[in-house]
């Protein structure tokens, strides 16, 4: 069945999706509330933290692609690119300066993971983002995987030296560019620090790949939020989970479509439906449809007292 409902973000979007007829939304609920599931695996990506102010890079309203001219670029994506990081750190500096957040809180649908937590039945996160609001959240680090590094930690790029940094750190030094022409120095050495971030070139950290076997092979509900699955390896994990393993599948758009400056710039066309008998498309904003599931459970009350941090 699909509900229209009115979304808190503006305009009209489906409640819910219900694909399939072995598994469906009912379903979902009754066995949250029974406490039926003991290994949930969440994936996410920018859409849970859109809403927390930090800009979708993969959304052509974030403007991206005008907020780039003005760097000389070689080629538009440089500015992501690890190679190019490493003659010349600026742009990148410089973009994060007017698109991270002067504030980062946690949104409601991080709460509803460390809900999980609280719960007992979380087994990890594997996130696409890298802005560390997980943690600020109240997860720990061995229980969230992020996939493309995060600017919880940072590091002097200079291997003979490789002080580390706190996200603290980093964000009082990243808008102070009158004091370190625009890019921020190690306090011992003086070269360059760097988010402990994946850009274009790069592998992806050892953590990703080692964990995923073992915590696949337990997965007993897969929840997907906020992503549209066009990245690879990451979209690729949404086949790891054995037959008949539920997976529930929140996002504004279908799965598979890539849109914007990610298929500009990457040339995406994975595509990837969820259309099993065991898997659920939820069409909506990922903290309506959060909210929403945890009322029809009765958790309402415990996210709404989940504590977060919020970093000025």
């Amino acid at each position: 069945a699909v509900v229209s409902t009115q979304s808190t973000g503006g305009g009209f979007l489906s409640r819910s999706a219900d694909v399939g007829g072995s598994m469906s939304r009912a379903t979902l609920v009754q066995n949250l509330k029974s406490g039926n599931y003991k290994n949930i695996i969440v994936m996410c990506g920018a859409g849970i933290s859109t809403s927390a102010g930090i800009p979708d890079f993969r959304s052509p309203s974030a403007g991206l692609y005008f907020k780039l001219q003005k760097y000389n670029l070689p080629y538009p994506e440089a500015v992501f690119d690890g190679a190019y990081f490493k003659k010349n750190p600026l742009p990148f500096y410089s973009l994060c300066r007017e698109l991270y957040p002067s504030k980062l809180t946690p949104t409601t649908t991080h709460k509803f993971f460390t809900l999980l937590k609280n719960k007992g039945c979380l087994k990890r996160v594997y996130t696409q983002n890298i802005d560390a609001l997980e943690f600020l959240a109240g997860l720990s680090q061995d229980e969230v995987i992020e996939a493309h590094g995060s600017f919880q930690r940072s590091y002097c790029t200079n291997k003979s030296c490789g002080k580390t940094y706190t996200l603290e750190w980093l964000k009082r030094e990243m808008f102070s560019p009158e004091t370190n022409d625009g890019v921020p120095k190690c306090e011992d050495c003086n070269s360059v620090v760097r988010p402990d971030i994946v850009l274009f070139g790069e592998s992806l950290p050892h953590k990703f790949h080692s964990n995923l076997s073992a915590d696949f092979s337990a997965c007993d509900l897969l929840i997907v939020l906020g992503t549209s699955l066009t990245v690879s390896p990451f979209n690729t994990l949404v086949g790891r989970t054995n037959p008949g393993v539920p997976r529930v599948y929140i996002n504004k758009t279908k799965p598979g479509k890539a849109s914007g400056m990610a298929a500009w710039l990457l040339s995406l066309s994975m595509d990837i439906n969820f259309s099993r008998d065991e898997d659920i498309f939820l069409q909506g904003y990922c903290d309506d449809i959060v909210t929403e599931l945890c009322n029809e459970v009765g958790w309402d009350e415990e996210l709404e007292n989940i504590v977060v941090q919020t970093m000025e």
